[in-house]
């Protein structure tokens, strides 16, 4: 199996979690790592390893690399086509050697007749294929139905949608069995032309209830509250988890969260250094109390590249 560090694990969590309603096989852009700008690459660096990332032109994430040590890293490259993503490969080194046992690709195909439906096959590169999946969408290019096909048999995942008032409801069935349900509210925010989404995730094993997640999201798309809960069935009660409050500056930089984690409070405050680009990123972040910190080094396309692509576009 590959290994994943905790900052890319953190950074893509809420990116696919955020995104779950749609059901969309993600791009991931430049905005999704806490960036903006015309970025090239980010070099992260914490007390726990380093993260890698290469964009290109358009902002969309070509290549991710995860550091364990000066030695043992894996390297992921993603491609692209006609606007879609069409391969995806995640290379391991152990000792400056290349693992072909733990390395994977995912290939994309997209067919657009009589509906859309995009087929993902994941082969080692011991050429073997290990999975295949195939997303089928409806006119609104949501996922309504995903057939996957493993080493240890298939599944079939159907997604219903259901209007409401303040939203949409999905429920998501596996192998006919009820399997999650996401309820999402839109709230207008007063002299605020923007939508602030409420998103409501209840998990069942075998039909059963077994534990709700909440997340409140701001216009931006950042979020402002995130809960989770595991229910009780003996006594039809949810047991709280954890709860986290997020506060933003007025430039929409995080700098405060204050979490409960099982009857337990804390705080934590971010204090942040900014490169002099415009638009300009943190290069430096501080964490309180503790005062650990993450650095990152970014560089940049120049303003012709962008503008050149932006014409041909």
């Amino acid at each position: 199996m590959s290994r994943t560090s905790p900052l890319l694990c953190l950074c893509l969590l809420f990116i696919l979690v955020s995104k779950l309603s749609a059901q969309e096989i993600e791009i991931f852009k430049v905005s999704d790592f806490d960036l903006v700008g015309p970025v090239k690459t980010c070099l992260v660096i914490t007390d726990y390893g380093k993260e890698e990332y290469h964009f290109d032109e358009k902002g969309r994430l070509t290549k991710s690399v995860t550091i364990y040590s000066d030695s043992d890293y894996e390297t992921t490259y993603y491609k692209y086509k006609d606007g879609y993503i069409s391969e995806r490969r995640i290379e391991n080194y152990l000792n400056d050697t290349f693992d072909s046992a733990t390395s994977l690709a995912n290939f994309y195909t997209l067919d657009t007749l009589p509906r859309r439906m995009v087929t993902e096959k994941i082969i080692s590169y011991e050429k073997e294929l290990l999975e295949q999946n195939r997303y089928y969408y409806d006119e609104d290019h949501r996922t309504i139905r995903m057939v996957r096909v493993g080493t240890d048999g298939t599944d079939e995942i159907t997604f219903e949608y259901e209007n409401t008032d303040e939203g949409e409801v999905l429920k998501q069935s596996l192998n006919g069995v009820l399997a999650k349900t996401v309820e999402t509210d839109f709230v207008e925010i007063q002299n605020d032309s923007l939508r602030q989404k409420t998103e409501v995730s209840k998990n069942y094993i075998n039909g059963e209830l077994t534990s709700r997640n909440k997340k409140v999201i701001n216009p931006k798309g950042k979020p402002l509250y995130t809960s989770s809960s595991i229910y009780d069935a003996s006594t039809d009660k949810w047991i709280s988890q954890q709860e986290v409050n997020f506060e933003y500056t007025a430039d929409g930089i995080l700098s405060k969260t204050l979490e409960k984690n099982k009857g337990l409070t804390s705080t934590k405050e971010y204090i942040y250094q900014f490169d002099g680009h415009s638009p300009k990123n943190w290069v430096k972040k501080i964490i309180t109390p503790n005062n650990s910190y993450i650095t990152r080094k970014i560089t940049y396309y120049k303003p012709e590249v962008t503008k050149t692509i932006e014409k041909n576009d």
